[in-house]
């Protein structure tokens, strides 16, 4: 069966209800960013583990980090977070947080400028002594007051909300992204 290929003035291809959905999909499903390099990808959503808007002083450390360890050079202005997946390896991106938003994917802060995609986010409990204990003992260094231990499709990470405030902002997040309105992005902050 062929298939007829409808173009705009522009000669590319016109997106039809099918291909608009499938789009939809694949933003929910996706994210696409920018390396340092000027190279688009696109990678599993579910992958994402923590997304960092970078400071000036991050950024010079990343300039720094990759020159000494690979003898890459950066531009730390072209760079605005750093993506961390469940591997624990990163990528830096010149997208913005406002970027990652556009795309559809709604984010939630855990704390300290650090969000999750709220759609990676499976369950939360409360961070207990015994865990920071335990932490502590593995010579990991708690520098804030975790109060809760979020799973996530991609790892664990601690948060300074309580797990029932991280699920509901969760909840209002993918609301929100699933209403195509402003406000996907929802701090996980004690109020």
């Amino acid at each position: 069966m062929l298939r007829r290929i409808v173009t705009c003035a522009d000669g590319l291809p016109r997106l039809n209800r099918h291909n608009q959905k499938k789009e939809m999909i694949m933003a929910i499903n996706a994210l696409k960013y920018t390396t340092h390099e000027g190279v688009l990808r696109t990678v599993p959503l579910d992958t994402v583990r923590l997304i960092r808007p970078l400071t000036d002083e991050d950024k010079e450390r990343a300039k720094e980090s990759l020159k000494e360890k690979r003898g890459i050079d950066i531009d730390p202005a072209r760079v605005s977070i750093r993506i961390e997946f469940g591997d624990k390896s990163s990528k830096l991106a010149r997208e913005n947080l406002e970027g990652l938003r556009a795309q559809g994917i709604a984010l939630v802060n855990m704390g300290s400028e650090r969000y999750v995609p709220a759609a990676n986010i499976t369950g939360a409990e409360s961070f207990t002594k015994e865990d920071a204990d335990r932490l502590k003992e593995e010579d990991y260094t708690l520098s804030q007051n975790f109060r809760a231990k979020v799973d996530t499709k991609a790892g664990t990470v601690l948060s300074s909300a309580t797990p029932q405030q991280v699920m509901d902002r969760r909840a209002k997040a993918l609301e929100a992204a699933n209403s195509n309105t402003p406000g996907a992005n929802v701090k996980a902050r004690p109020t």
